[in-house]
């Protein structure tokens, strides 16, 4: 393998964890003008600072995690805020309507010009510097900055160039090797089969799992990489925890507290496959251990807040 510099390394194996970047906007609609910013690492928290100042005009473009948990934090600094989902609700890729219902009320209510439905059409700007939007619905809003959340892309250009296969991401086996002998993937670059498909999981978690079960692997290991996925998000003064994906799910259970915790909870032909928590780790830690061990819940017990969910674990 050449380095940058042109210097040959030799290696007895190697592991692409490149990771991922943050998709852009085009800069035929201004992606690239002063003023228009996206969130990854620290390095682009602290290149925005500066701009949340109390009453300034944010525009949010996207619903998804990153997009909501940027109004938040943005509202509880007193900007003023407006954020666009160009599908027809927040979280539409990652969450039922039950989840997408319950955070929209939440941010509208904390203020957040929410719009459902709408895309961006395209940004103005003075001397460079963004200062309005154009929305596809026809109107127009004054900004000081645009935030983009509008996903990840995996980064796969010198494993491409090297003749790696790539299939959503540098495609791996079950076991994280790449079509190459002797190269691995692991984290937001590396798909890898599940479901009949070749999944990736944008996650801390994933990535440290993943990246672990590989490093076992070259070692001679053989065992397959089995996810046990998990994500959180932080936002306002709610925390939601999700355990397990929802994919194919025919069936969502709604469990209210009147303390205010709730969790939503994912059924595929009668067996619980994931749910989504809020400001409710009792509900999380359950529904997280039944998943894992491959076991369901009784939907009525679920549905009845009154029900001591631990009862659920017993075998």
């Amino acid at each position: 393998m050449s380095s940058p510099g042109g210097r040959e390394i030799a290696y007895d194996d190697l592991v692409f964890c490149t990771g991922s970047a943050p998709r852009g906007l085009p800069a035929a609609i201004g992606g690239d003008l002063d003023g228009v910013c996206v969130v990854r690492g620290m390095s682009d928290v602290d290149a925005m600072r500066a701009r949340f100042a109390a009453g300034a005009r944010v525009l949010i473009v996207g619903g998804g995690y990153i997009g909501l948990e940027a109004a938040a934090v943005a509202c509880k600094l007193g900007l003023k805020v407006t954020l666009v989902e160009m599908a027809e609700r927040i979280l539409q890729r990652v969450a039922a309507p039950e989840t997408s219902d319950w955070f929209r009320a939440l941010h509208k209510g904390h203020g957040v010009d929410l719009r459902e439905g709408v895309g961006l059409g395209t940004l103005l700007c003075e001397d460079g510097k963004v200062t309005a939007a154009e929305l596809t619905d026809g109107t127009s809003l004054p900004v000081d900055f645009v935030i983009v959340g509008v996903g990840i892309l995996p980064e796969t250009s010198v494993a491409e160039a090297a003749g790696i296969e790539i299939e959503n991401g540098i495609r791996t086996d079950a076991f994280g090797r790449c079509s190459v002998p002797h190269v691995w993937a692991a984290g937001d670059c590396a798909s890898f089969p599940l479901g009949g498909a070749q999944l990736r999981l944008e996650s801390v978690g994933n990535a440290i799992d993943q990246a672990e079960a590989v490093a076992d692997n070259i070692l001679g290991a053989e065992v397959p990489y089995q996810p046990k996925p998990w994500f959180w998000s932080d936002q306002y003064d709610v925390k939601l925890q999700i355990a397990g994906l929802n994919a194919g799910y025919d069936k969502v259970v709604v469990r209210d507290g009147s303390a205010g915790p709730v969790s939503h909870w994912y059924y595929r032909e009668g067996q619980l496959i994931a749910l989504d928590a809020m400001n409710d780790p009792r509900a999380y830690m359950v529904g997280k251990r039944l998943i894992e061990a491959g076991k369901s819940a009784d939907p009525e017990v679920v549905a009845d807040a009154g029900s001591d969910l631990k009862a659920l674990l017993k075998p």
